[in-house]
């Protein structure tokens, strides 16, 4: 059975992002660049950040997580 404190959380919040957990320290500021870019409209290749992630940081995030989450993000801001 779940915590329901995190039941409570979540029903305040909306649902837990699972792809920010999985940003590592070192790779946050790479991260939040690419999401302050797909907010401002500015193009950003999900398969890149997804090779990059993996390369440069060894973070495994599939290419569909990265492009669905630019999506919700740029719908959320107007886009």
């Amino acid at each position: 059975m779940k915590d329901i404190e995190t039941l409570l959380t979540e029903a305040e919040t909306g649902k837990v992002n699972r792809i920010e957990e999985r940003i590592t320290e070192e790779a946050m500021p790479f991260w939040k660049g690419c999401c302050e870019r797909v907010i401002a409209g500015r193009p950003i290749k999900p398969y890149v950040v997804h090779r990059l992630l993996r390369e440069e940081y060894g973070i495994k995030i599939s290419e569909s997580a990265v492009r669905n989450h630019f999506t919700n993000i740029a719908e959320n801001n107007g886009e």
